[in-house]
């Protein structure tokens, strides 16, 4: 797929689509467009990855193992997404799997590229660094919740 095809299709994402014609074209440079059928595992927690992607279109569960209870699902991703942010991140690995529910479209991102243009540009890096914070947080909102919704004394 031509970065021209890629650059329209960050155009369209929620986490890229307030970034400046420039700025999308210098990310679909060292983006490529990738797919996968229903039930692919994407990742596996712990895998080292210079990857982080953008749903464009599908669903994808985030997994972890849980002792005692297998792989659990701890969220679900859909179109517009960031899937894999611990690429970003010494030592570039993955904090839970990611496994497709259904065929899923994505952009793929090269991290340690991307942090190169963070670098060498700092309003994006700031950009880009204070949206990853923001889904960072996000989620670990959602995993409290669901330690709670665990742990909470059953009631009568």
């Amino acid at each position: 797929m031509s970065a021209q095809i890629v650059t329209q299709a960050l155009q369209s994402l929620e986490f890229t689509r307030d970034f400046e014609p420039k700025k999308l074209e210098k990310l679909a440079a060292i983006s490529t467009y990738v797919t996968f059928s229903e039930g692919a595992m994407i990742f596996r927690e712990g895998d080292s990855s210079e990857l982080v992607y953008l749903i464009i279109e599908g669903e994808v569960s985030l997994l972890t193992q849980v002792p005692g209870h297998g792989q659990v699902t701890i969220l679900v991703l859909e179109p517009g997404h960031l899937l894999g942010w611990s690429s970003l991140f010494p030592p570039q690995r993955k904090t839970a799997s990611a496994r497709t529910n259904v065929p899923t479209r994505a952009i793929a991102i090269n991290a340690l590229k991307l942090l190169d243009l963070c670098q060498g540009d700092t309003d994006f890096g700031y950009s880009i660094m204070w949206k990853v914070a923001d889904i960072i947080s996000g989620r670990l909102r959602a995993a409290r919740e669901q330690l709670l919704d665990m742990f909470e004394p059953a009631k009568k």
